[in-house]
C-alpha cells in the first residue's frame, strides 16, 4: 500500500502525506495534553501542520527539480514517520523556525547545477546564510565548512570563490550588527526576541530512545550508501553535494544534541530534516514491496505505541 503510493510523486502520494502529518501532529497534541486538547493547542496544532507542509512541498520541489521525483515521493512518507517518532520536548520557536528554513535554503543552494548557475555566487550567498545562523548562535558558524563541498571541486577551486564566500559573511555580520543596534542598541543578538513558543503547551516526554534510534539508523545509511548508487539513480552530479551536505548537517546535530548546545527542550530539532531525509533513502533502499510495507507499518505501530507508553497513556 505505502511502497505503492509512495513510489511516484503524484497527487496522491501529496494529499497522502499531507493526511499523515496531520494526524501525526495531532497524535503528538493528543499525547503532549493527555488528550485535553483546548483551542490553544488545536490553533497550534494546524499551525504546525502548515509548517510541516511547507516543508514537504518545499523538499519535494528541490528533490524533483535538482534530484529525482523517486526521492522526493519517499521524503513525502518519511517525514511523517519521523514527526511519530521525533523526541517531541517543545522547544520550536520562531528561533529555531528561521534556522530550518536557513539550512533548506542552503540544501537548495548545493543542489544548484553549477553549468548554469555561477560558483561565486552560490558560495556568496552561502557566505550570507552562514552569517545569519552564526548571529543567532555562533555555534552555527560550524556550517561553514560546508562550504568545502565545492571548494574542493577542481574547477571551483578558486581565490575569487574564498573571496566571495567570506565577503557575505563580513558584509552580512555588519549589516546585522548595525540594525540590531538602531532596533535595540546592541550590537549582539538577544536569544529573547525570538523565542516565542511555538510548540503544544503541555507536559513532554524526556524520553528519547525512539528518536535516538531513528538517528543511528539515519547515520548508519549516511554511512554506508554508496554515493554512487544515489547518483545513478538520481541521475544527476550535484546530488553529491546534497547527500554529503544532509550527511554533514546530520553529524553536526547530534553533537550539539550531546554537547547541550541548545538551551532548553529544542536538544534535537536540528536533526529532524536530516534524520527525514536518510531514513526515506533507508526505506527505498527495500526492493522488496511487501517486505517495504510490512517494515513501514512496523514503524507506525512502534512509534505509536513508544508515545503512548512515553506519555502514560498505556503500560505494557
Amino acid at each position: 500500500m505505502f511502497a505503492k503510493i509512495f513510489k511516484r510523486l503524484t497527487i496522491q502520494a501529496f494529499i497522502t502525506s499531507f493526511f499523515l502529518c496531520f494526524l501525526a501532529i495531532f497524535f503528538v497534541t493528543y499525547c503532549v495534553t493527555a488528550g485535553n486538547i483546548d483551542a490553544q493547542a488545536l490553533i497550534k496544532t494546524m499551525f504546525l501542520w502548515v509548517a510541516y507542509a511547507i516543508i514537504i512541498v518545499s523538499i519535494s520541489f528541490l528533490e524533483s527539480r535538482r534530484l529525482n521525483q523517486l526521492f522526493a515521493a519517499i521524503h513525502l512518507l518519511s517525514i511523517p514517520l519521523c514527526i511519530l517518532l521525533f523526541n517531541q520536548q517543545g522547544g520550536f520557536s520562531i528561533e529555531m523556525a528561521i534556522v530550518l528554513v536557513i539550512l533548506l535554503i542552503t540544501t537548495s543552494l548545493f543542489s544548484n547545477d553549477f553549468k548554469k548557475a555561477s560558483s561565486t555566487k552560490v558560495l556568496f550567498l552561502l557566505g550570507v546564510l552562514v552569517a545569519i545562523l552564526a548571529f543567532i548562535n555562533i555555534y552555527y558558524s560550524v556550517f561553514i565548512i560546508t562550504s568545502l563541498l565545492i571548494l574542493f571541486e577542481i574547477r571551483h577551486r578558486q581565490i575569487k570563490n574564498v573571496i566571495a564566500l567570506f565577503v557575505g559573511v563580513i558584509l552580512t555580520l555588519q549589516l546585522l550588527w548595525i540594525l540590531f543596534y538602531v532596533a535595540t542598541g546592541s550590537f549582539f543578538y538577544d536569544s529573547n526576541i525570538l523565542k516565542s513558543e511555538l510548540s503544544v503547551i503541555g507536559e513532554y516526554s524526556k524520553e528519547d530512545i525512539a528518536w535516538s534510534a531513528t538517528v543511528f539508523i539515519a547515520l548508519l545509511t549516511a554511512t554506508i550508501f554508496r554515493l554512487s548508487n544515489y547518483k545513478t539513480m538520481a541521475q544527476r552530479n550535484n546530488t553529491f553535494r546534497v547527500f554529503q551536505f544532509m550527511r554533514i548537517w546530520l553529524i553536526i546535530s547530534i553533537f550539539f544534541r550531546f554537547l547541550n548546545i541548545n538551551e532548553g527542550n529544542a536538544v534535537w530539532l536540528e536533526s529532524f530534516i536530516p534524520t527525514a531525509f536518510f531514513l526515506g533513502i533507508a526505506i527505498d533502499a527495500i526492493k522488496n514491496g511487501f517486505l517495504k510495507n510490512l517494515i513501514i507499518m512496523a514503524i507506525l505501530f512502534s512509534a505509536i505505541s513508544l508515545k503512548l507508553f512515553n506519555y502514560d497513556l498505556i503500560s505494557f
